[in-house]
């Protein structure tokens, strides 16, 4: 999100400067604002307060854009415990770009730069596939991993206690094939 331009009002104490922002969200008239301040002990333009105010709302506008889309990954995160947050973004994000594309007129398209749109769609699926690529990484060394805690911890349980290895091997094999059916 880009930052606000630095206004005068950005100059007033906190305490001013947010019943200014208070009076505008409120939809005082950019005048009531102006004698407000004026009463307060300071000078500013009309054009100010509307410059303000427009940044003001930009910025407002903004983020509940980026609240409203935490929102959507995190219910999406809630109806897919198992998915990462990386994949919920981009679901999120392929979304968006389709139902965008969906919603253009006939004349909207004549005005898309068809190469961007491809980049932009290539970028898109790249990172799917990176993720997808980490993912399957991340798996073949946590399937690396118990490998070795396997061996260096199962052989002298093999030894030493071999009821309690075969108890445990199976378990955990039963897990492991439950967590490989989940993921399929």
């Amino acid at each position: 999100m880009a930052n606000r331009k630095h206004s005068k009002i950005d100059s007033f104490p906190t305490s001013l400067k947010d019943e200014v922002e208070f009076m505008i969200q409120s939809d005082y008239t950019y005048q009531e604002i102006v004698e407000y301040i004026k009463q307060n002990g300071y000078d500013v333009s009309l054009t100010s307060v509307y410059r303000y105010a427009n940044n003001l709302n930009t910025s407002l506008k903004q983020l509940k854009m980026v609240q409203e889309n935490f929102k959507a990954i995190n219910e999406e995160l809630r109806r897919y415990p198992d998915m990462d947050t990386g994949e919920g973004i981009i679901r999120l994000l392929s979304h968006q770009i389709l139902e965008r594309v969906q919603n253009m007129e006939s004349e909207d398209l004549k005005d898309v730069d068809v190469l961007k749109l491809m980049k932009e769609a290539n970028a898109l699926i790249r990172t799917a596939a990176y993720k997808s690529k980490v993912d399957i990484s991340n798996k073949d060394i946590m399937e690396a991993g118990y490998e070795k805690v396997k061996v260096l911890v199962f052989d002298v349980m093999q030894k030493e206690e071999p009821e309690l290895y075969a108890k445990v091997s199976e378990f955990l094999n039963k897990k492991v094939d439950v967590i490989k059916e989940s993921a399929n």
